[in-house]
């Protein structure tokens, strides 16, 4: 293996004070905090005062002397937050107002230190090559969110070493972070920072002969005659290349692979400046042998993960079980999702392949704080962690502040016609900038209704709207291609049609509504999906579109929830009345000038000439927002909707593609009896209703007695259950009322479901699939050094060509 020599994270070229030098004075200054923490601090300075007056020939050089310089103050006020401790307990040096509510065990940091709210205050704080990744190009930054702030101003000090040996932060609290924030605050940015920063610190202490235990312990294991306390600079440098390629820096464990790499994107432009460091990128769906070749050729100095993938390779492959022997940092992103998605066996499964938690740094990210995170934070964090709440006072329940609609189908010949209004409707609403993300349940449903609005298309108000479709019969590739091109569409008038691999973490700026066909498979899926939209302080809106069948869902699930019901023909009248408006004016319906400048900017932009993944270019995100097109008057009615609908719906084979959703839609609703408090037989009929009614079939599916039976479908209810009553809110009410469903509007069925299961097609976010070897062992399993395939897997083997012992 070929390897890249590293520079320096301080980055001081010709200066009178080497890298190596200037370690060494902070090495010697710490040693004599602990000896005498009062005496210390005159040496620490004068040694900075040293370092301050050298000149360095590069125009990068203040910055990075800024940095250096900051590195050995923060042995200053580590010695004076150690000698304010000296005598003091845990318990007494942490102030007691400042103890989390939720836990009791966290300490509160919300607006402390919050400094200089822009990035170029992290000036001399954080490394040059990341701060100009952040400020110039490729992110171009200039305002921290709130979450950044809290994190960023902890540095240096927060990524200055962990384990017993490591000085305590200034205020006296812990390296370990419990953070509250939302999905699309920043968060990404807020963790990578720290993290690489880390990871850049831990090189260059290998590098001046300073190790950690959990890196100690592994030379010894493999090199016992190794003196560590004699080495010399050439034999260090060996070293750094033996650690770099067979320790993790960070890893980061993800609840999905659109996240993973979506955080792993972000990581790559955050070392665009930095390009020794690489990023691995461990998810299911992609080759398990390709991820193993790439990390022998590479360094895992971030990795990227979802907990399936990661848990599978640990039990199986050598050289990463060793590797994450070392591991520096820990950070679990979308934690609540994580245990939501039944990974909490998998985490603690896979903490027992890292080192202890005192040897290493924890950072856990979740939008809410509940029983359950307080316990995962239990067993990841240190005692001393601290909590940062980055949630506005009132805005922990966003979801309620979201305008969420209703409609329980009286037919369902009227589906598909009101998801069509439904989208005008938000396209005259928000010209110029409307972004629609339509859920469906399952695969084949996604793919029906992607079929029929991309047919519809050149109908909608806006004839050139974009129509993207995500589920998980595409391959993964295909997936993240139409996620990012639908994250960067400024075409002003795009759909994305999808399954619930995208109701969870990754984040669609601009999203202005959200249209639920069907019920979500839980009241929480139902929250992540309509926290799509309405998100950083912008407008948006949830529709959700029921037969007669789901109508329990709303009453039993969301009743506490403000969901305001909309009928079918109080949409059409609002849609006809703004269609008439814009016949009769259509300059009020232009797109906003600075949305027009934003797309033209974008067309000219870096990552518009790169192209998606180098290939494809997303043309549609590169031209100015698509023009609403007259007449409109008289468009949306049904009985102009209807052919239209047809029409499509023959292009597609119909009866196949029909009976196919019809059968992926009852292996998902016969799951869901307790949620819609139904019998099985109820959900049969109005699913063979709705093959007929919206699937223009000329008669429902047949099901042998027999087969119904297998399906848990009790015969007894033929004659019973609920298809046949009507729903009945009493009275109608506009899209802009402010009824809501509530106790008392529906009336109660309680011939509730089996809870037999039926194969599911499309349900839910995908979980990364996983190897045959479940074994739950930590690193007690065979050494990666051996002999066989685990020795041939190691770099540090002696058939390894990276080995350098």
């Amino acid at each position: 293996m070929l390897y890249t020599k590293l520079t320096s994270p301080l980055g001081l070229a010709r200066s009178s004070v080497t890298a190596r030098q200037l370690s060494t004075l902070t090495t010697r200054s710490i040693v004599r905090a602990r000896v005498s923490p009062i005496a210390s601090s005159s040496s620490i300075q004068a040694s900075a005062s040293q370092i301050s007056s050298a000149r360095c020939a590069r125009l990068d050089a203040s910055s990075s002397l800024a940095y250096a310089i900051r590195s050995l103050s923060q042995s200053t006020r580590s010695a004076e937050a150690a000698t304010a401790t000296a005598t003091s307990t845990q318990d007494e040096y942490i102030p007691q107002d400042d103890v989390a509510p939720e836990s009791g065990m966290a300490v509160q940091t919300k607006g402390k230190r919050a400094k200089d709210e822009t990035f170029a205050s992290l000036k001399g704080s954080i490394n040059p090559s990341i701060l100009k990744a952040l400020t110039v190009k490729p992110f171009t930054y200039t305002t921290m969110s709130a979450v950044q702030q809290s994190v960023l101003h902890l540095l240096p000090e927060l990524a200055s070493g962990v384990g017993e040996s490591a000085a305590p932060m200034p205020d006296g609290q812990g390296r370990d972070m419990l953070v509250k924030a939302k999905t699309g605050t920043g968060k990404t940015i807020a963790f990578l920072v720290p993290a690489l920063e880390a990871r850049l610190r831990s090189i260059e202490d290998v590098r001046n002969g300073k190790f950690s235990k959990p890196w100690l312990e592994m030379l010894q294991r493999h090199r016992p005659e190794l003196d560590v306390s004699s080495l010399k600079k050439k034999e260090l440098e060996e070293i750094v290349k033996q650690f770099v390629n067979n320790t993790v820096g960070t890893l980061i464990l993800s609840p999905t692979r659109e996240l993973a790499t979506q955080i792993a994107d972000e990581a790559k432009k955050l070392l665009s400046h930095q390009p020794e460091l690489k990023v691995q990128l461990l998810v299911g769906g992609a080759s398990r042998n390709f991820q193993i070749n790439d990390w022998r050729r590479s360094r895992p100095d971030v990795v990227v993960a979802t907990p399936g993938r990661i848990l599978d390779l640990l039990n199986d492959v050598g050289m990463i079980r060793e590797a994450m022997t070392a591991c520096r940092t820990l950070i679990l992103d979308e934690a609540d999702t994580l245990l939501e998605m039944g990974f909490r066996d998998d985490l603690q499964a896979i903490m027992r392949h890292l080192p202890a938690k005192v040897d290493r740094q924890n950072m856990l990210f979740s939008a809410t704080v509940s029983p359950e995170i307080r316990a995962i934070a239990r067993a990841s964090l240190e005692k001393d962690h601290r909590f940062v709440d980055c949630v506005p006072a009132g805005e922990e329940n966003v979801h309620k502040h979201i305008p969420q609609y209703a409609t329980v189908l009286e037919s369902a010949e009227e589906q598909i016609p009101h998801v069509l209004r439904l989208i005008a409707h938000d396209q005259l609403i928000n010209p110029g900038k409307s972004k629609t993300i339509v859920f469906a349940p399952t695969t084949k449903m996604t793919e029906l209704l992607a079929d029929v609005i991309r047919g519809a298309q050149r109908h909608l108000p806006a004839p050139t709207s974009s129509v993207y479709e995500i589920h998980s019969k595409k391959d993964q590739r295909a997936r993240f291609n139409t996620s990012d091109r639908f994250r960067k569409d400024k075409s002003g008038a795009s759909v994305l049609v999808t399954s619930d691999v995208s109701a969870r973490g990754v984040d669609y700026p601009g999203t202005t509504r959200v249209i639920q066909v069907g019920i979500p498979s839980s009241k929480d899926q139902y929250i992540h999906r309509i926290g799509r939209t309405g998100r950083a302080g912008a407008q948006g809106r949830s529709d959700i579109v029921l037969q007669n069948f789901e109508r329990g869902f709303l009453y039993y699930q969301l009743d506490d929830l403000p969901v305001n019901q909309l009928h079918v023909d109080d949409l059409v009248q609002e849609v006809e009345t703004l269609s008439k408006r814009f016949d009769e004016s259509p300059d009020e319906f232009s797109a906003p000038e600075e949305l027009v400048q934003e797309a033209r900017k974008y067309a000219k932009s870096y990552e518009f000439q790169k192209g998606i993944r180098g290939r494809e270019k997303n043309l549609s995100a590169a031209r100015p927002p698509a023009k609403i097109r007259g007449p409109l008057t008289g468009k949306f009615a049904t009985e102009t909707l209807t052919p239209l609908i047809e029409n499509s719906l023959q292009s597609l084979e119909e009866e196949d593609a029909v009976r196919e959703t019809f059968n992926s839609l009852l292996g998902f609703y016969l799951g869901k009896g307790d949620e819609l408090r139904t019998n099985k037989m109820s959900v049969l009929d109005g699913l063979k209703q709705w093959t007929v009614e919206a699937g223009r079939m000329e008669r429902p599916p047949h099901l042998s007695d027999a087969f119904m039976q297998k399906l848990g479908i009790s015969l007894r209810d033929r004659n019973g259950g609920s298809s046949g009553r009507r729903f009945n809110a009493g009275g109608r009410c506009g899209s802009g009322g402010s009824r809501s469903f509530g106790r008392g509007r529906f009336s109660k069925d309680d011939n509730d479901g089996n809870s037999g299961r039926f194969a599911v097609d499309g349900r839910g976010p995908s979980r990364d699939s996983r190897g045959s070897s479940r074994s739950s062992g930590g690193r007690g399993g065979s050494s990666s050094w051996g002999s066989g395939r685990d020795a041939r897997e190691s770099r540090f083997g002696r058939d390894s060509s990276a080995s350098k012992w």
